[in-house]
């Protein structure tokens, strides 16, 4: 073999390899949309804190109508589509994740 024709194999089995390569790894992305499309988006709710800044000494009517509150905000979110979870069952989560405290007041 001369060396031309080691280099037009060369040439030929790269441009093969990248091919099949972009191939292969278009199909993954393109598999990885169509998950995250199913996945719902996620809220993280810290209900502990949220108990935490409840007024002192509020009236057992005032708390339960906080909590009602709080409970609808949930219900909103879940009917918009979203995953909602309690932060005791976080071990980590990015804060942008997090419900705002300004959302249910």
């Amino acid at each position: 073999m001369n060396i031309k024709s080691i280099a037009i194999a060369a040439i030929i089995g790269s441009l093969g390899g990248a091919a099949l390569s972009s191939l292969l790894i278009k199909n993954q992305q393109h598999e990885l949309e169509e998950r995250l499309i199913k996945s719902p988006p996620i809220v993280v709710v810290d209900f502990a804190k949220m108990a935490m800044q409840y007024p002192e000494g509020a009236s057992s009517i005032e708390l339960e109508g906080l909590m009602m509150k709080t409970n609808e905000a949930v219900i909103k979110l879940r009917e918009a589509g979203y995953l909602v979870i309690d932060a005791g069952a976080v071990v980590s989560a990015p804060d942008d994740v997090y419900l705002p405290e300004d959302f249910i007041k």
